[in-house]
């Protein structure tokens, strides 16, 4: 009797095991059948170290290991309009344990002889934006955005603007703000956006079409004014600035930045990262300092935010096309 009930019991184990078995293979996902994250999270910024996106991840990042129970470990890997470190993320295994940080390059590169698409990552959320603005040197006679069109309509490419780039975030909306406006501008381009504000600041072009954070510093010194903000209600900061909208342009378009991993990731991996990415910003300390670095916080989660960048693509496409044409 002794025998017959240990030998059932045996049997009972055994089947209990493989019914546990069966149901952990079937609720992953992440590769080894445990439960994900296992083991530290590497968080690369495609950037030099000092800049808002570098701020940015370093101050996720203590958050995310809140959220994720392990180490997430920020390394930068600056280079080629962010190239370097985009082409390094879509050569790692897709199970979510290197990941990086993006901004609208993404969507853009492509269109720049660049081997980078979309369509080469998962993407997880969007955690700041920063709206962009049209800016004048202080002494400029135009007072507002359609004193500057029409200037532009009368003498067809002799108004100037700067930019940090030709096909760049900022030179994109200038050529849609053209095409809306029906003008003609030229634009002189800079390395990067501090050059960009300084040439204006300074006179040397007509105006600054830039992230309106990095504007900023010389708007409160008195070097620049705003003319219009690009984005769909004015600024809490600036609310005597009006949008491109309301002046008759209805041009949008802000930087931001997000994270993403490579494509191929197990949806309930993408999920537990988009979760906690979502967490992490909502958090008082994450808000604070990106509001002090001129920018936005934003919590839009993996979903959204990959409809957000085909968005993106879409619209910057032509832009560039028509940017790189007036180079040839």
């Amino acid at each position: 009797m002794k025998r017959r009930t240990l030998m059932t019991s045996t049997a009972a184990l055994a089947v209990a095991g493989l019914l546990l078995s069966g149901c952990a293979d079937n609720a992953g996902g992440s590769g080894e059948g445990d439960e994900y994250p296992t083991q530290d999270v590497r968080l690369v910024v495609p950037w030099a170290a000092g800049g808002s996106g570098d701020l940015s991840a370093r101050t996720l990042a203590p958050l995310l290991e809140d959220e994720l129970g392990v180490s997430v470990i920020v390394e930068n890997r600056p280079g080629a309009n962010g190239s370097v470190g985009y082409n390094w993320l879509k050569e790692q295994e897709p199970d979510g344990y290197n990941l990086s940080m993006l901004g609208a390059e993404v969507a853009t590169l492509q269109f720049m002889d660049y081997d980078i698409a979309p369509e080469d990552y998962a993407f997880l959320g969007k955690i700041l934006e920063g709206p962009g603005a049209i800016a004048v040197p202080t002494d400029s006679p135009y007072e507002t955005l359609q004193d500057l069109i029409d200037a532009a309509k009368d003498a067809p490419g002799e108004i100037t603007y700067s930019s940090p780039g030709v096909g760049s975030v900022w030179d994109n909306p200038a050529q849609g703000f053209q095409e809306m406006a029906g003008i003609e501008l030229t634009n002189v381009p800079f390395d990067g956006s501090a050059p960009s504000i300084a040439a204006a600041a300074a006179g040397d072009v007509d105006f600054s079409i830039d992230a309106m954070g990095s504007q900023k510093a010389q708007v409160d010194g008195g070097e620049l004014r705003y003319l219009a903000v690009l984005s769909e209600e004015r600024q809490e900061d600036y609310p005597d600035v009006p949008t491109a909208a309301e002046q008759g342009v209805d041009l949008q378009n802000a930087s931001f930045t997000g994270l993403m991993a490579p494509a191929g990731t197990p949806d309930d991996v993408v999920q537990t990262l988009s979760d906690a990415i979502a967490a992490a910003t909502e958090n008082e300390d994450y808000q604070s300092v990106i509001e002090q670095s001129n920018l936005v916080p934003v919590s839009v989660p993996a979903g959204e935010f990959t409809e957000f960048i085909q968005a993106e693509e879409d619209r910057y496409g032509p832009w560039i096309e028509l940017a790189q044409s007036k180079q040839d």
